[in-house]
């Protein structure tokens, strides 16, 4: 199974604890959304997985806010989901680069497709957020 996380900013987070559609949605020309390949740092201990984002994340010069989350997504079940529900083929794509080796884009809908971010977040459980800064 492949997982991805995806950074959530506080004000995308609902008062229940899990990620809003606004944490999924593409902002205007995008061609992707950003999020990191977990099992790209270890394949199955979830604290070195997001470690391991967090100190990519920081060496590009990202700044994390206190109250953000990492969102994680199963890739298979997102996939499937969006083809099930609504007919649109996502894809996960590893696009790396020196500082973010685990950098992954998810494409295949557009700026305007709520749908799709709509559908990402409700796959997120509670227990599928993390602190973004420990």
């Amino acid at each position: 199974m492949h997982h991805v996380a995806r950074y959530c900013r506080p004000r995308d987070i609902a008062i229940d604890g899990v990620p809003e559609e606004g944490a999924f949605r593409l902002r205007p020309g995008e061609e992707y959304l950003s999020a990191n390949w977990l099992e790209y740092f270890h394949d199955s201990d979830r604290p070195e997985q997001l470690a391991g984002v967090r100190q990519a994340l920081a060496a590009k010069g990202f700044r994390m806010a206190r109250a953000a989350r990492f969102a994680v997504l199963n890739v298979g079940a997102a996939v499937s989901r969006c083809q099930e529900l609504l007919d649109t083929p996502i894809r996960f794509i590893a696009l790396g680069d020196p500082h973010d080796p685990s950098h992954t884009g998810i494409y295949g809908y557009a700026d305007h497709n709520t749908a799709v971010a709509a559908v990402l977040a409700a796959m997120v459980a509670a227990d599928g957020l993390y602190p973004a800064i420990i």
